[in-house]
C-alpha cells in the first residue's frame, strides 16, 4: 500500500463520521495530516509530556524513581485509575505511579506527577519541543478549574512531536527512552487504534484519551524495523462508541499499510 492510498482510506473513514477529527500519520515514506494544527481538548494525552518531563528530571537527579510517595496526603480523584482505591497507608514508588498514569490512565497518578514535576516545567518542555498548541493548565478531574475556563489542550502535530521526542529526540538518554517505551507498550487500553492490529507482528506503544464527546489515541507502531507514528484526535462526537469504532477502523488501515510495507 502506498502513502496516497493510506491517505484515501483514512479520509474515507473520517468522511462518514459525525464530529470533528484531526490526524497526523507519519511513515518511512512521509506523512499525511488533516487539521493537524486544530486545537482539541487534550484529555489524557496530556499525560505524555508529564511522562517525558518526569524522566528528564530523573536524569537530572531531581526525581528518584525508586522513592515512595505516601498516598495518605494525596488528594483522591475519580475517573480512570486504581490509586484512588489504595489505602491511606499505601506508599507507591514514583516508577509505579508513572506506569499507572499511562497503562491504566490513572488520574490520581497524573496529579501526583504534575505536583512533583511542576506544571510550569511541563509547559516549558512543551515549548522547547515546539508544541505551540499544547497547554497544561489544570490537574485532572479539577472541575473548579474547568468552571474558571482552565483546560488542557493539544493538536495532532504536537502529539507527534512528543512521540518523536520519545523515539528519537535528544533530550533523553537511551535508557530513559526505552523505559518510556516499555511503559507505553504495556498500555491496557487497546480498543481504539490497536483494536484490529496484528499484535504478533506489530509492536504497539500507545496512549489513549477520552472525555465526553472526545476519543483520542496516539502511538508508535513498529513492524520489523519500520516505525509508524500516528495520532487521531476527535471532539464534538455525538457518540463516543462511534468515535472508538472509527479509530479502530483507522487502526486497521494502519495495520494493513504496515504489513504490506516494503522499503524501496
Amino acid at each position: 500500500m502506498k502513502l496516497n492510498e493510506l491517505n484515501n482510506r483514512v479520509n474515507d473513514i473520517i468522511s462518514g463520521q459525525n464530529g470533528d477529527y484531526a490526524y497526523w500519520i507519519e511513515t518511512e515514506d512521509g506523512h499525511i495530516e488533516y487539521q493537524a494544527d486544530e486545537v482539541f481538548p487534550a484529555a489524557s494525552l496530556i499525560k505524555i509530556p508529564i511522562l517525558i518531563e518526569a524522566f528528564r528530571q530523573t536524569e537530572a537527579g531531581q526525581i528518584d524513581l525508586a522513592s515512595r510517595i505516601s498516598l495518605k496526603q494525596e488528594v483522591r480523584v475519580g475517573g480512570a485509575g486504581v490509586l484512588q482505591l489504595f489505602s491511606d497507608e499505601s506508599a507507591v514508588t514514583v516508577a509505579d505511579i508513572l506506569t499507572l498514569m499511562i497503562t491504566v490512565s490513572d488520574n490520581m497518578a497524573a496529579n501526583i506527577m504534575i505536583e512533583k514535576t511542576g506544571m510550569v516545567r511541563i509547559n516549558a518542555l512543551l515549548a522547547e519541543l515546539g508544541c505551540s498548541q499544547t497547554l497544561l493548565q489544570r490537574k485532572l478531574m479539577d472541575f473548579e478549574a474547568v468552571k474558571e475556563g482552565k483546560n488542557n489542550y493539544t493538536s495532532a502535530r504536537d502529539v507527534i512531536l512528543q512521540l518523536k521526542e520519545i523515539d528519537r529526540g535528544g533530550r533523553l538518554k537511551a535508557k530513559s527512552k526505552q523505559a518510556i517505551m516499555n511503559i507505553l507498550q504495556n498500555q491496557q487500553f487497546r480498543y481504539k487504534l490497536p483494536a484490529y492490529m496484528d499484535e504478533e507482528k506489530i509492536t504497539i506503544a500507545n496512549k489513549t484519551g477520552e472525555l465526553e464527546g472526545v476519543e483520542h489515541d496516539a502511538g508508535i507502531f513498529t513492524f520489523k524495523r519500520e516505525k509508524l507514528f500516528a495520532v487521531v484526535l476527535t471532539k464534538s462526537l455525538p457518540s463516543e462508541e462511534e468515535g472508538r469504532q472509527a479509530l479502530a477502523l483507522i487502526g486497521k488501515v494502519l495495520n494493513d499499510y504496515m504489513l504490506s510495507y516494503q522499503k524501496n
